[in-house]
């Protein structure tokens, strides 16, 4: 039987969907049994417009936008309970296309559009159809009964989804996919040399996320960098300004390295004590799949929120939307050998080994046991 071809369908707001999405290319790519194809289907459906509401993304970290993103947030969570309205299948036309085009056998959603679901039941289309959820949380919109699996991070994530009359075998708790790096094993001792670390402070790594949106980084670098036990690794994203003026700042500070966007997060992730960030989906999946306990920023409300609310209960991190108090907090927890360890223990038990591994096995083993030449679609309980 010829390679089946694999569509995976993703959008880049705040990049992490675009992460799960190279994992499981990654994945489908080192096992050599499928094509693959990633695209964008809101960049391609309008660029202009998706830049724009990028854009407006973005604005959800300023304080007058993050009460305009949850009242977004929110309501369209309560919206999409109900039957969906001809606005949420906006990109239908060019999903269209791009099936056309790829003839895809399988799709993936690394993103809960509602494009997909209103092409699936519009055409009466047998295309096996999957979500991957990238949040700890569940936003309606990524529930639709035309799904054929959905691929979660927690078992508290199944459980809603069966709330939503979604059945129990369609659901499966996979952990969200990381890149094959954060998998593997590091010599510590080649590390510690490639970033000229002093052994004896602790490593505390911040990240701003992928456009470098953590406006208070400024102020928690400054006080931090003040400590004599701390080295600081202060990764930027995409925000060129705030690398060249924290760049520019401790250039003769040995003990502060500062990064912009970067591929190796693995690494770094591998040399911290603990990591402050915000709470986006993937980059606390990176954190739990190395063991890395977690402080963190202000949450914008909506699915970081709920990220945050959710590890935080667990015992896995540390949340103060206040700067002031997340120095304290970084400090007292660098040192509380103890507190370290329960938060480690904690992770672990969150953490769900090679997901993206599971789910790209799971979706081929499920390929096959689809009657592929009828025409129809026979779907076995697995």
């Amino acid at each position: 039987m010829r390679k089946p071809k694999v569509l995976i369908l993703t959008t880049n707001y705040g990049n992490g969907h675009v992460q799960v999405a190279r994992a499981l290319e990654e994945q489908f790519l080192y096992k050599n049994q499928a094509a693959v194809a990633v695209r964008d289907i809101y960049q391609e459906t309008n660029p202009r417009l998706h830049e724009w509401t990028k854009k407006l993304y973005l604005k959800s970290y300023t304080k007058g936008g993050r009460q305009l993103y949850r009242i977004f947030y929110y309501s369209s969570q309560e919206i999409t309970r109900r039957k969906p309205l001809k606005i949420f299948s906006y990109g239908y036309s060019q999903l269209t296309k791009i099936i056309a085009e790829e003839q895809p056998d399988l799709i993936i959603n690394t993103f809960p559009s509602l494009a997909v679901q209103h092409f699936l039941m519009k055409t009466n289309s047998t295309i096996p159809t999957y979500n991957v959820v990238t949040d700890y949380c569940l936003h309606h919109s990524w529930v639709h009964p035309a799904i054929d699996k959905y691929y979660v991070a927690t078992p508290q994530l199944k459980a809603q989804l069966k709330a939503n009359n979604i059945e129990s075998y369609k659901v499966s708790v996979t952990g969200i996919p990381v890149q094959a790096q954060f998998e593997q094993a590091f010599c510590r001792e080649t590390l510690v040399n490639k970033y000229h670390l002093d052994l004896e402070r602790k490593t505390v790594l911040m990240v701003a996320g992928a456009y470098g949106v953590s406006k208070e980084i400024r102020d928690i670098c400054e006080e931090l960098q003040k400590d004599e036990n701390l080295q600081l690794f202060i990764v930027c994203g995409k925000n060129n300004q705030l690398f060249e003026e924290l760049k520019r700042k401790f250039l003769h500070e040995t003990h502060i390295h500062v990064f912009g966007y970067v591929q190796h997060m693995a690494e770094l992730l591998e040399l911290a004590d603990c990591v402050i960030t915000k709470p986006g989906g993937i980059i606390l999946s990176e954190a739990v799949v190395k063991n890395v306990p977690i402080i963190l920023t202000g949450a914008t409300p909506g699915q970081e929120k709920e990220n945050a609310a959710f590890f935080q209960n667990k015992g896995a991190a540390i949340l103060n939307s206040k700067w002031e108090q997340m120095i304290e907090d970084t400090q007292k927890l660098i040192h509380n050998e103890t507190k370290m360890a329960e938060m480690k223990s904690a992770l672990a038990k969150i953490h769900v080994p090679k997901a993206a591994e599971t789910i790209v096995n799971d979706v081929l083993k499920n390929y096959y046991k689809w009657n592929v030449g009828t025409g129809t679609l026979t779907q076995f309980k697995i």
